[in-house]
């Protein structure tokens, strides 16, 4: 009589329910799946999921006017080229009317000399090193105050801030982005210093209400970037503007500098602009403003390539965001050669700098411009400075 075959020990077991794969809402931009077992364990830490709203979130604060969702991209080829002549000659006479010469300024700082000693591509740390030379040199490095740093990226900025400070526990650093980042610094300025507070918020800078961060309260406010792209620049400065109008602080302006790495003015919006009032009287229209920041590309988007970039980790450009527009077929639509329109590129990008300047000089700074690095060095060199009258 054969033998029955043994039962095997999961045969009563049900198989298990199908383990379909499942998109996490949180992913709006991403194809990425988890699979159906594991979403709710994802879901709660989700870096992509919505931070609970914080005391210092107001919707569009720093927007100079109502926010607009119908920004339209200007086609700089498809303009007639009677507009386009004439805006050129406008562009020339604003430049000539507005925008003072610029000095060089390329300071540096001994706590970067140790690491540009280990680099191949020091661009990175010679810009950071002008930045901070330029701190020291207009007294914007107090060992006990509050520097907040503009999109942060890792925070490596921040962390030679407080190398430069000497840092004992008295200064506070806030760092602000609106991504979460990998690998940052921020766990290395807070071993500098067991006191030293420091605290990084994910945010729009558009809707970050500074008056509402109690680390600031009684603190002298240093604020810097290094390349902040575009219009996150502009409300940048409209929210220290803000805070130093804030009744939290009675008649005393927290802010006593600021300096900014500026780049991407092609990415600039109007209704983002701080100052309205000098595009009034300049008379730049919204439609010129945005020709303007198109044309602001020319004057990096044909270089790029050949410097290769800066090696900025932390410097958000995107070369999708310049129109490359050589004129190796035939002639160029504008009708300028490829140094003709690079030098109206940077004669856009200083007309709009320059209301920037005038902002913060109708609201209590000193402020101006200045080549903080050979081009060389970076295709976008130029820095704002400002400290208090």
């Amino acid at each position: 009589m054969p033998k029955e075959p043994k039962q095997r020990q999961d045969d009563n077991i049900p198989p298990p329910p199908q383990n379909n794969p499942r998109q996490c809402h949180f992913w709006v931009k991403r194809k990425s799946t988890v699979y159906e077992d594991e979403l709710q364990t994802h879901l709660r830490k989700c870096n992509a999921r919505p931070l609970p709203k914080q005391p210092y979130f107001s919707l569009d604060i720093n927007c100079t006017l109502a926010s607009s969702d119908s920004h339209v991209k200007i086609a700089l080829s498809e303009l007639p080229k009677e507009e386009l002549d004439t805006l050129i000659k406008k562009i020339e006479q604003w430049y000539d009317l507005l925008v003072p010469e610029i000095q060089t300024s390329i300071l540096d700082h001994p706590v970067l000399q140790k690491k540009m000693e280990t680099l191949k591509n020091a661009k990175h740390a010679i810009q950071q090193a002008s930045l901070l030379g330029h701190m020291e040199k207009l007294s914007l490095l107090p060992k006990d105050g509050c520097f907040i740093e503009f999109g942060a990226g890792k925070g490596e900025l921040s962390r030679f801030v407080q190398a430069a400070v000497a840092d004992d526990g008295s200064a506070a650093f806030i760092l602000v982005d609106r991504k979460n980042m990998r690998l940052k610094f921020d766990s290395n300025i807070r071993a500098a210093s067991d006191s030293s507070a420091v605290r990084r918020i994910w945010s729009d800078i558009k809707d970050l209400d500074l008056s509402k961060i109690d680390l600031i309260e009684n603190k002298n406010v240093i604020a810097f970037s290094k390349h902040l792209c575009g219009s996150a620049t502009d409300v940048t400065l409209k929210a220290l503007v803000n805070l130093a109008k804030s009744t939290n602080h009675g008649s005393n302006n927290p802010v006593t500098g600021i300096l900014i790495a500026l780049c991407c003015h092609q990415l600039c919006r109007y209704y983002m602009y701080p100052y309205q009032e000098y595009l009034n009287e300049t008379g730049i229209t919204p439609r010129d403003f945005a020709c303007m920041c198109a044309m602001s590309s020319w004057a990096i988007c044909g270089q790029r390539s050949k410097n290769d970039g800066d090696g900025d980790d932390d410097h958000d450009y995107n070369d999708r965001d310049c129109v490359y527009e050589d004129d190796n077929i035939g002639a160029h639509y504008s009708g300028l050669g490829h140094s003709e329109r690079e030098i109206l590129g940077y004669k856009c990008k200083r007309i709009l700098d320059m209301g920037r300047v005038r902002y913060l000089e109708a609201n209590g700074f000193q402020s101006y411009l200045v080549y903080y690095v050979d081009s060389l060095v970076s295709l976008e060199n130029v820095a704002l400075l400002a400290i208090q009258q």
